[in-house]
């Protein structure tokens, strides 16, 4: 039973309609037990992405360590007046997926939302052993990781698969950032996403993948064969030669929905 503890800050937060606050600014709504989101700037860039876990009256807020202090920052910002508490926690979370063994934690934490095969999403104050390579797995998976892949204020949702992976409600309402991510649902084609690869050679971040003499992408993270890029989806769909990196075949992986849009 892989098990692996995650480089997590964990925010919790309290208060009358602290969920409705919450979700006026934010990507997605917060219906659900979990839900993996985001604050955006109002350019449509992420400055954070996260999971939201209710936790009877209250919501568990897990983010990755090396945004969490630039993300207490903006929620404490946009309290202003309301009476929400916003506090640190000593909390730990966890990733259980399956393995050779029987799953021993049973139906413990949630399902991440953003694909099933990741697993289970697990918040205790206990330290567990973690034995799990979890990058490993989310990368065989091509699953995009923030706390992995790209660096915040850079990224738009869509370049980093939030809307393929149950991270952005269109329908919701309002939310920071929403005009221009809507408009770029409605008005244009995905250009670049980032894709898992399989390498078969060895590969570096800041590397091209080429067809050819043509740049279709970047790598942007490299672990023991497999890694992950930024794609030209439009290069990518006329390429008439087999992508490389440094000369060596690479895999470009299907999106995280088993197509290649």
């Amino acid at each position: 039973m892989p098990i692996a503890r995650l480089d997590r800050t964990v925010f919790r937060l309290s208060g009358d309609g602290v969920a409705a606050w919450l979700e006026g600014l934010t990507t997605n709504s917060l219906s659900a037990p979990i839900s993996f989101n985001a604050l955006l700037t109002p350019q449509g860039k992420i400055i954070a992405d996260f999971f939201v876990t209710h936790d009877g009256n209250t919501l568990l807020l897990d983010t990755p360590a090396k945004v969490s202090d630039a993300l207490f920052k903006r929620l404490r910002m946009y309290k202003l007046r309301a009476p929400i508490e916003i506090t640190r926690t000593e909390l730990n979370v966890y990733a259980i997926w399956d393995g050779p063994e029987k799953n021993k934690m049973g139906e413990a934490g949630h399902i991440d939302p953003r694909h099933p095969s990741l697993g289970r999403r697990l918040i205790i104050a206990d330290e567990l052993d973690g034995n799990g390579n979890y990058n490993a797995h989310r990368l065989s998976l091509g699953v995009t990781d923030s706390a992995y892949d790209f660096e915040t204020i850079t990224t738009f949702p869509a370049d980093a698969n939030m809307d393929l992976m149950q991270g952005v409600d269109y329908k919701k309402g309002c939310f920071i950032g929403q005009e221009v991510v809507s408009r770029m649902k409605r008005m244009t084609t995905v250009k670049k996403r980032m894709r898992g690869i399989i390498l078969n050679g060895s590969a570096a971040v800041g590397d091209k993948i080429k067809a050819g003499d043509r740049v279709i992408g970047d790598v942007i993270h490299v672990q023991d064969g497999l890694g992950m890029a930024i794609i030209r989806l439009d290069r990518l769909a006329s390429a008439d030669l087999s992508p490389t990196v440094n000369e060596a075949p690479v895999t470009i992986m299907e999106s995280v929905t088993g197509n290649n849009g």
